[in-house]
């Protein structure tokens, strides 16, 4: 069929378009950001967003600066690599309980940094999309928000004055960070209120009146230049869209995570959501259709699967499928939550994860690059290249027997869409994403000409199982046009006038490409491509394998196999008359192949000076002006090898990187006893009374006179103990209730006998898990003593909850619960402990979460330069052969171990480092890693899954002195020893990355926190 293109269809798209503009409703206080009626720099209609009047595809990527505490260049080389490979925009959600540890004294310095992240998304070039909640969610500690608010009596998440005035001065500080950073002055150009809410409903009011808090605080303090958005967790409901009442927003975008969560299962697919444009009808068609997180990867719980095998459920695959069913329903504002996980580090995480929040994104925690990330390469690239589908509405959809057939396979799904400017795009994918064999069909396109079938000169389109292509017709690349190609697109340049276009199929698929052209075409390159001019046509025809180049009448079009293709660059050069947010093709760029990953190119008189990494000898290919004469990369000059075409080289990058970590079995190590708590004669005096006899919040005691919660006493994260006093031997034993969270543990002693210990277990156990447990533990009467008995209780809790729902969940109590001591007597008092200093903690730069409450954390031997040989307690391996985690311990217990090692990894190189545990499954312990202060590691041997603990440069000295702190926590009563434990690096690179000043990030130790 041929679709309308007269004059009269066109003035009715104008005409739809005006409406739309009118029919925009701008929420009350806002200054509107509808493109024609508003004047801001950032602006948008139903088809994209607009900076300075020019539309773009926001393609972004979610990244938690403070999952990264090395700072500026730990975050510089994330958004370097996110720009490189084509994201124009990152997303951030901000922490409130990092940032106000304690109510009343907020800080904003190190990795808390709001200005430190814009700054270096501006000079990268990255776009900012600003998440401050107040509420986050993020799998992160209470959702965000600081322990002190679990003693909050107000409801949380909503207008109560209890909360507003908790919450109200971190967003004031947060706006006036974002107001000098707003486009154009900044790269800040959207943020968001609160996150994946609900509104007020009869039975539950305040809450859409609390979002319009947070928004009218916004711009009380001069957000007026960006809109704001909010991200419904709902999928696709609509709350909180223009028009739909109290607390609606200017852009309103959905959250989706289609896979789901279950990395148990990681070859299960869920089928394609097809009522994504239905859904934006519904809604509201005069929006931009915009997704606020759309899953990146997914997170694994205590005793999971781990976070392999979650990439495994949302790989390169899942990317190549899902995400294009998102451009199919015009979604032309993606965000992809999470595109670089990092870590919960000191005690970051909430219950459902660990330490590792990996995600199984494109950029794995230890910052390497997966295959999924340079599959979205090539889409970004596409996309970047594309300004006409920005425009292209659908006008079809279907399969044979089901809607509009445009292929002649049954199993063949399509999606038609077309823009004004008259070029088209065809979506194919499988009808089902349980087919897995390839098939091969023939596509109908519309052309200039009228319809046509391809390919039309032999052979079919094969689409893989689980792959999903974008094809096209009639799409310009500078001043030529492709008919129509069955190949895709990567990108395309204009270089000294000739345009390039970079086609890619899977190797061995069929291709046809027509372009209008004549004369002879060259092919250079795989033999297995053929391009010859009929008609007024060039037709290139062939199975791709490796590189292919058609030399044409000022254009050049490459043929790659799709693995080739993965190692094409498209990197923008500097230039006047871009900002720097603009991606090529709008700003001039040179295109190279080869490298793991080119981070920055420029041209400084005749040479192209290239900054990037590799991680093997390859060859370096470059199409750039044919001024540039020399190629340097990081620095040094290469030597290149010139082809016919002016401006085309390739060289050879020697890769000759090696390293040799040190062993740390071979290391010496100290030992400590780190449970001194339970040892006769032990003082406690010093330590908080648990003297509370009622608790305001919604969870209250299952026992016992006093309420025993390490919060309510300001202990809020990590390890924490309770001892129970009291008097003679009556007590025939005691019934704990202890809460902590999924795959918490916690030990009992009374006086020095271990009475046992008892562990939680995942959400998705049987009975949605366990978070406390209920015990009864029975005293030997020779255990016990006329005057004062204690009853020790230390508790490894697994965070504090979220609060998803709103329901105050993230109050649920951690420590003892309730209580009863058997046999007619009761405790007399109870003492707790948790972090040293509580909410008054002194290491302000490593925040408020990174310790916990064990003696040798309160003592400071996780700190650098703690002074183990003079410290009583601590003995060494050279003089006590037993003391090594590698010997471990024969009862139940708590020891900590400390060695130092040294690192000279060479100059120029990046080489992520992990501390590698073996994991004994029967053996119930459990450990803490602390890295020169900063707590790295939470490991659970019985439950898993994580053995392996990076450790991010910038925390670890590469080419310096490291000092190491291990406990070993023994649940069960024969002790606990770790089969291994060593430092292994799971990447080598060379590498131009920037390195942290001094190899550390400054930060305090002993003298200055405990002498």
């Amino acid at each position: 069929m041929r679709w309308l293109t007269s004059w009269s269809a066109l003035a009715l798209v104008l005409a739809s378009q005006l409406a739309s503009v009118l029919s925009y409703t701008v929420p009350p206080g806002s200054p509107g950001f509808y493109h024609g009626n508003s004047s801001a720099a950032v602006t948008f209609d139903e088809y994209s967003l607009f900076l300075d009047n020019k539309r773009l595809f926001v393609f972004s990527g979610e990244v938690h600066p403070w999952r990264l505490p090395t700072g500026k260049a730990g975050w510089r080389d994330i958004f370097q690599k996110m720009k490189a490979a084509g994201w124009n925009a990152v997303s951030v959600y901000l922490h409130w309980g990092l940032s106000e540890g304690k109510q009343g004294e907020l800080d904003f310095e190190y990795y808390r940094s709001h200005t430190d992240v814009y700054e270096v998304a501006k000079e990268v070039g990255l776009l900012v999309i600003v998440r401050p909640g107040p509420y986050i969610n993020a799998e992160t500690i209470g959702g965000g928000f600081p322990g002190w608010l679990t003693n909050n009596p107000a409801k949380a998440r909503t207008n109560e004055t209890g909360f507003t005035d908790a919450w109200m001065p971190f967003m004031t500080a947060v706006s006036k960070f974002v107001e000098p950073y707003q486009y154009p002055d900044g790269s800040v150009i959207a943020i968001q209120s609160e996150n994946e809410f609900f509104e007020s409903t009869p039975s539950d009011p305040g809450r859409s009146e609390y979002m319009q808090l947070i928004e009218d605080t916004y711009r009380a303090n001069g957000l007026t230049k960006i809109p704001i958005t909010h991200n419904d967790g709902g999928h696709t409901r609509g709350v909180y869209a223009p028009g739909h009442g109290l607390g609606e927003v200017d852009l309103y975008t959905w959250d989706n995570y289609p896979n789901g969560f279950d990395c148990s299962n990681p070859n299960k697919w869920t089928e394609l959501y097809t009522q994504l444009d239905s859904d934006h009808q519904n809604i509201d068609p005069d929006l931009l259709w915009a997704s606020g997180e759309f899953g990146g990867g997914a997170f694994d719980p205590w005793g999971g699967s781990s976070y392999d095998a979650c990439y495994q459920l949302t790989n390169e695959q899942y990317a190549n499928v899902f995400y294009k069913n998102n451009y199919a329903a015009e979604t032309h504002y993606q965000n992809l939550y999470m595109t670089f996980g990092g870590t919960n580090w000191g005690n970051l995480a909430e219950p459902t994860v660990y330490t590792s929040y990996d995600y199984g994104a494109p950029i794995r925690e230890d910052r390497t690059l997966s295959p999924k990330y340079y599959e979205l390469k090539l889409q970004a690239g596409f996309l970047h290249a594309s300004p006409d589908y920005l425009l292209a509405t659908r006008v079809g959809n279907g399969t044979v027997g089901s809607g509009t057939a445009y292929s002649d396979n049954p199993r063949v799904y399509t999606t038609a869409l077309s823009s004004s400017t008259g070029v088209h795009f065809y979506v194919v994918r499988h009808t089902s994403n349980s087919y897995l064999a390839p098939v091969s069909f023939s596509l109908r396109v519309n052309t200039t000409e009228g319809e046509i079938t391809v390919p039309q000169h032999g052979g079919n389109i094969t689409l893989d199982g689980r792959e999903s292509q974008i094809l096209v017709s009639e799409y310009p690349f500078g001043s030529h046009t492709l008919k129509y190609s069955t190949a895709e697109i990567f990108t395309h340049t204009t270089i000294d006038g000739v345009d390039y276009l970079v086609l890619y199929a899977q190797a061995g698929h069929s291709i046809e490409a027509v372009m209008s052209g004549s004369g002879s075409p060259q092919v250079v390159g795989s033999d297995t491509i053929k391009a010859e001019s009929s008609n007024g046509s060039v037709i290139i025809t062939g199975t791709p394998s490796g590189l292919s180049g058609v030399i044409l009448d000022g254009a050049i079009v490459i043929i790659a196999d799709k693995h080739a293709a993965l190692s094409f660059w498209n990197i923008r050069l500097p230039s006047a008359n871009n900002t720097p947010y603009d991606a090529a093709p709008d700003a001039p760029s040179v295109l190279l192949y080869g490298p793991y990953l080119v981070r920055n190119a420029s041209i400084t008189g005749n040479t192209l000076e290239l900054f990037g990494d590799i991680n093997a000898t390859i060859t370096l290919g470059v199409i750039a002006p044919s001024s540039v004469k020399s190629v340097s990369w990081n620095g040094k000059q290469v030597e290149v090898k010139g082809a016919s075409v002016p401006g085309v080289f390739e060289a050879t990058l020697e890769f000759a990187e090696e390293v040799t970590l040190p062993s740390l079995r071979d290391a010496e190590w100290y030992c400590a006893d780190s449970l001194p708590e339970v040892q006769a004669g032990f003082d406690d005096s010093a330590w908080v009374t648990a003297n509370k006899t009622s608790t305001q919040r919604p969870y209250q005691p299952l026992g016992g006179q006093y309420v025993v919660y390490a919060d309510e006493y300001g202990f809020h994260q990590g390890n924490t103990i309770a001892r129970g006093h009291f008097t003679g031997t009556n007590a025939t034993g005691v019934q704990l209730s202890v809460q902590g969270g999924y795959n918490f543990g916690y030990s009992v002693w009374i006086n020095s006998k271990f009475l046992g210990s008892s562990q939680g277990t995942n959400q998705y156990s049987a009975g949605g898990g366990v978070d406390m447990t209920n015990d009864t533990w029975t005293f030997d009467p020779a255990d016990l003593t006329e005057g004062d008995n204690v009853l020790t209780v230390v508790v490894d809790q697994t965070g504090l909850e979220e609060d998803y729902d709103g329901d105050d969940t993230f109050k649920t109590p951690r420590g003892v619960r309730g209580y009863t001591l058997l046999g007619g007597t009761d405790f007399a008092y109870w003492k707790v402990q948790g972090n040293l200093g509580g909410e008054d903690f002194a290491d302000k730069v490593r925040g408020p979460l990174n310790e916990g409450g064990l003696f040798v954390e309160r003592q400071g031997a996780q700190l650098p330069g703690f002074p183990v040989d003079s410290t009583t307690g601590w003995n060494k391996s050279t003089s006590d052969a037993s003391c090594t985690p590698y010997d471990g311990m024969t009862s139940a217990g708590i020891r900590a171990y400390r060695t130092s090692f040294n690192l000279n990894l060479p100059e120029g190189s990046d080489v992520p480092v992990a501390l590698q545990f073996e994991r004994t499954p029967s053996s119930s312990y459990r450990s803490v890693v602390y890295i020169n202060g900063w707590q790295f590691g939470r490991f659970n041997s019985r439950d898993g899954p994580q053995t392996s603990f990076p450790l991010p440069e910038g925390i670890l000295n590469p080419r310096g002195s490291n000092e190491l702190l291990v406990t070993l926590w023994s649940l069960d009563g024969e002790g606990a020893k770790i089969a291994d434990l060593q430092l292994n690096n799971t990447a080598l690179l060379q590498s131009s990355k920037e390195v942290v000043p001094g190899g550390v990030v400054a930060s305090p130790g002993y003298g200055e926190l405990r002498s």
